[in-house]
């Protein structure tokens, strides 16, 4: 089982991702954000709203409670971005007051129509690495559309926010 300080760390990973994608995606055209170019969701806006109803989603199971994104503006990368901001604030308060025996807990899913339980350290790790995947496609379509990303790395990311140098900079 996955520990708080661990969940807690993918997430703060998690957030400085998103945060780096979102940028890059700010560099689009107007036309390039709506353009069919994603082979999973269509154009890059709609996928961004995939990974964002994800991890709203996930994180509302394991609060017993329902994420709804239909009454967010998520037609403008500015309201993604706005939805995003207030959702990571919730998702990181959340993973850093959880206890290991909250982690534990099983909660009853309901996913395509079929009933599963499962425990909520599990539900916490799904949609980091759910985005985690869509950040790689995000990564070739954007490098495709002229905006190429920098990497994007656990490793990386904590060597940084810990005041260590990278060794390859």
């Amino acid at each position: 089982m996955m520990n708080r300080d661990g969940v807690s760390s993918l997430y703060s990973f998690n957030t400085y991702a998103n945060t780096i994608v979102l940028d890059f995606v700010e560099a689009l055209s107007a036309e390039a954000f709506v353009r069919p170019s994603s082979p999973s969701h269509g154009s890059v806006h709609e996928l961004l709203v995939h990974m964002l109803e994800c991890e709203g989603f996930f994180l509302a199971q394991c609060q017993g409670q329902v994420f709804n994104l239909a009454e967010a503006d998520t037609s403008t990368l500015a309201g993604i971005r706005k939805r995003w901001l207030t959702l990571q604030y919730k998702q990181q308060r959340y993973t850093d007051s959880i206890d290991n025996a909250d982690l534990a807990r099983e909660v009853v899913v309901e996913l395509g129509g079929q009933t599963l339980v499962v425990p909520v350290w599990k539900l916490l790790i799904q949609p980091v690495v759910h985005s985690a995947h869509h950040r790689g496609e995000l990564s070739i379509v954007l490098t495709g559309l002229g905006h190429p990303m920098p990497t994007v790395d656990f490793l990386l990311h904590h060597i940084r926010a810990t005041g260590q140098p990278w060794p390859y900079d």
